[in-house]
């Protein structure tokens, strides 16, 4: 047995201890979670326990309230915590202003008093707060506004909403609106948003679910004039107007979905500011038109040096073409979502609507522009990341990387792939990176890593 240490030895280590953790207290960060199908004694006793600790209360970057474990049941919309969760809650709300480090306070299905309200709003340092489905107050004042990003999501508590956001106005740099509902114009007055410089609008209009933001497009295009330094807008909707109202001459970033890129909606003047265009979930053929989409896109959008796409795997080839098709485009960034992997889907013939690019248009259509990077993100759901590394992996080395008859072109100098699957009940969340570097003699490097729940295997080829 190796002998006991000795005073002086115990007060060394004990000194070494505490001179550790003063040095790496900067990197501890702790997330505060309470659910709303938690048991109600175990919340108290965390919200205690943190709350007394100081060490941990100075640690605490983020506090996340009301979600539910069950997802048939979060998703339904349900007002208002369980009561006996409400001592739990009162503790961590009431010490959310001696929270020196928080960022992000998320709060859902709940119903909040004045005197919550008015403490979350205190915090010295929040700069996110997400309020989803939560019933807020009319409150005479709130404090000096210093929010910097806010997130509504399903808000109907009206007057308060409206009174709440023209409070905030002044400080925020980010505003997410999902799936609220505003007064009519007439009704409501929107507030200048002076330092704004990203937007995003949700709203659904389907046979499944109606519910619209602002009850008139014409408000959505008020908030775009009311943000003179709007930089980024993201929409998710459908448009009632013919088509969408000039956008700031700040813009540089936009990302639309399905079938808003169209004339229909962009009756417009080119957007020669426009540096990056995203679009989102563009899966059924008639949008993808390799003979009209590529100049419509080149026309409306002109020095656009980034794109993004969300494509299913039969368009990647088009979509290789449509980015050498535009005058400025360095960067093209594509995202693919397979359920059981690329060669089930090559296999089983799912893709039946593949983009056909005649040899002719492919010589035609591409400018001289240098396509220099290539990144794809490629989420698998089910099985083995195999399933979709092969298939992906003999595309980019028999289609793309060619210097003289690859789709990206002479130019391209990188080429990125991240492999993901989600994490499930079954598995942990896995991701594998690939990356060719193209070499000074011409040739390409092939390296990477493959990580599973943090843990990082590096490799090269």
């Amino acid at each position: 047995m190796p002998p006991l240490l000795i005073q002086t030895e115990i007060r060394a280590l004990l000194g070494v201890c505490v001179a550790l953790r003063n040095i790496f207290r900067p990197f501890v960060e702790f997330k505060v979670t309470i659910m709303r199908d938690i048991s109600p004694s175990y919340a108290l006793q965390k919200a205690l326990a943190i709350t007394r600790t100081s060490t941990i209360l100075d640690s605490v970057v983020e506090v996340d309230i009301g979600k539910c474990k069950e997802i048939l049941r979060d998703s339904r919309r349900i007002w208002g915590i369980p009561y006996l969760l409400s001592p739990a809650i009162f503790t961590i709300v009431r010490a959310i202003p001696a929270m020196r480090r928080l960022h992000t306070i998320h709060l859902a299905r709940m119903i909040l008093s004045r005197t919550e309200l008015f403490t979350i709003l205190s915090s010295p340092h929040l700069i996110h707060l997400i309020l989803d489905n939560v019933q807020i107050p009319k409150i005479s004042k709130l404090p000096p506004p210093k929010l910097r990003k806010l997130t509504l999501v399903a808000m109907c508590s009206v007057e308060a909403l409206e009174f709440m956001i023209t409070q905030l106005a002044a400080s925020l740099e980010y505003l997410k609106l999902q799936w609220c509902r505003f007064r009519p114009l007439g009704q409501s007055q929107l507030p200048l948003f002076p330092c704004l410089r990203e937007l995003h609008y949700h709203q659904r209009d389907d046979e499944y679910h109606f519910c619209h933001t602002f009850p008139d497009d014409s408000m959505l295009y008020t908030l775009f004039r009311l943000g003179p330094q709007l930089a980024s807008l993201h929409l998710a909707a459908s448009f009632h107007h013919d088509h969408v109202a000039t956008f700031p001459k700040s813009l540089q970033h936009l990302s639309i979905e399905e079938g808003a890129l169209t004339d229909r909606y962009f009756r417009i003047n080119p957007l020669p500011q426009l540096m990056s265009l995203s679009l989102k979930h563009y899966h059924y053929q008639e949008w993808w038109d390799p003979i009209l989409l590529p100049p419509f896109i080149r026309d409306h959008f002109p020095r656009i040096t980034s794109l993004h796409l969300d494509i299913p795997w039969a368009f990647r080839d088009f979509a290789l073409v449509m980015a050498r098709s535009q005058y400025n485009l360095q960067s093209l960034e594509l995202r693919i979502v397979t359920e059981s992997g690329l060669d089930m889907e090559e296999r089983e013939r799912k893709l039946s609507h593949t983009v056909e690019i005649p040899a002719d248009y492919l010589r035609t259509s591409t400018l001289p522009a240098a396509l220099k990077t290539l990144k794809l993100e490629v989420v698998q759901d089910y099985s083995e990341l195999g399933h979709s590394i092969a298939p992906c992996t003999r595309w980019i080395d028999y289609d793309v990387l060619p210097s003289v008859t690859g789709l990206g072109g002479p130019d391209l100098r990188s080429t990125e792939v991240w492999f993901v699957q989600p994490e499930s009940k079954l598995a942990r969340k896995r991701v594998l990176w690939r990356q060719w570097i193209k070499l000074p003699n011409g040739d390409w490097q092939m390296e990477g890593c493959f990580v599973i729940a943090g843990t990082v295997a590096l490799f090269q080829m």
